[in-house]
């Protein structure tokens, strides 16, 4: 399965960043899998070894009063730009993406904390996502008081977001970051994967055993005017999945799939069902994203009675065919990096690593 329910990928393409960033050099999966080799243990003890190198020091007893030890406020007007500029460390280009959009509180919340003499020295981002979520972006801490800070700042930002309507928070962080990732921790928020960040450049026909359908396997467009068989399907697919186990419980399918439909350009031809035996089993949901002039797999997924029996290689197959013959644009796509059997698949078919992000969540309380 791709795309996590698409919630860490959006509208931003290729890109996960709040703004552009050079690609690192491509790699295949396997060189990538090779080079981790050892760290082939559940994600969740990965993270607790992270984590707990500053757990003593750094995280706050989520049971402690909820009353801060800061003054926490939002930015005036004038104070907005440099108020954005402090979330992305000072860097004036990644903060460009969103001073250069008018401020809008139903689109952004943004919360500040002053150092000694005045200034702006921690702030925090929360903008609106599809499908009632939005996305968390803090001032990297240094040390434990610029950690202290951004955890107040997170707490805050979650009792906000409902003003944004949405139920879900997310942050993206370098997985080897681990102070950053001890702040997002004692501001309320979980780890639920490290996601792997692929693309296919070049897509290649795939050899002729590969052609031919599995047996009672047929591929159709989705009837955009049949929307709650799509939502049948993806709670289908959601049933034991291995990319980022848990995360669809907690939000609606009706929110997730709203959030799939805002992501780019909808063309229902990238739109695919398989079905097998004529019951609905597998979806592959591709999107094109002008801003970054490349195709995203939104979303792709199989229910358990189509794993195993070469469907998924199949779809896959067929909806890069479409894309080729529109053009043959790039195809980007985001994948738990634990889900072994489809980074198999992506990277039989030639996709890249382009990047990695652990990926945390914080539920919305009403």
């Amino acid at each position: 399965m791709a795309g996590c329910d698409s919630l860490f990928f959006g509208a931003f393409g290729v890109e996960v960043d709040p703004a552009p960033e050079s690609w690192a050099p491509a790699k295949t999966i396997a060189e990538e899998v090779t080079a981790n080799t050892q760290a082939r243990f559940n994600f969740q003890d990965r993270m607790s070894l992270i984590i707990a190198s500053n757990a003593s020091a750094n995280l706050i007893e989520m049971s402690r009063p909820t009353i801060e030890p800061f003054d926490i406020f939002s930015p005036k007007a004038q104070e907005r730009s440099q108020a954005i500029a402090t979330v992305f460390g000072g860097s004036q280009q990644r903060a460009a993406r969103y001073t250069n959009l008018p401020a809008d509180r139903k689109e952004e919340l943004l919360f500040a904390i002053n150092d000694s003499r005045g200034n702006i020295s921690t702030a925090a981002l929360l903008t609106r996502s599809p499908g009632r979520t939005a996305m968390i972006f803090v001032t990297p801490p240094h040390n434990k008081a610029d950690q202290d800070r951004g955890a107040a700042l997170i707490r805050k930002a979650m009792t906000a977001a409902n003003e944004l309507d949405a139920v879900l928070v997310q942050a993206l962080v370098e997985p080897l970051r681990s102070e950053e990732l001890s702040m997002f921790s004692a501001g309320g928020m979980n780890p639920i994967g490290i996601l792997a960040y692929l693309e296919l450049s070049r897509i290649r026909r795939p050899h002729d055993a590969v052609k031919s359908a599995p047996a009672g396997v047929t591929i159709r467009s989705w009837k955009t005017n049949d929307r709650k068989s799509l939502e049948e399907l993806l709670e289908a697919t959601y049933v034991d999945s291995l990319d980022c186990p848990g995360l669809a419980e907690m939000r609606k399918t009706s929110d997730i799939l709203d959030g799939h439909i805002s992501t780019g350009i909808v063309d229902p031809k990238k739109w695919l069902i398989a079905e097998v035996d004529g019951v609905p089993s597998g979806v592959s949901l591709m999107s094109e994203i002008p801003v970054s002039n490349c195709i995203e797999v939104v979303y792709f997924g199989l229910a358990p009675n189509a794993r195993g029996r070469g469907v998924g290689g199949y779809l896959l197959d067929h909806a890069l065919g479409i894309v080729q013959d529109g053009g043959g644009q790039s195809v980007a796509l985001a994948c738990d990096e634990l889900n072994h059997p489809a980074m198999r698949l992506y990277r039989s078919r030639g996709f890249a690593l382009r990047l990695r992000r652990s990926a945390l969540i914080g539920r919305v309380e009403k």
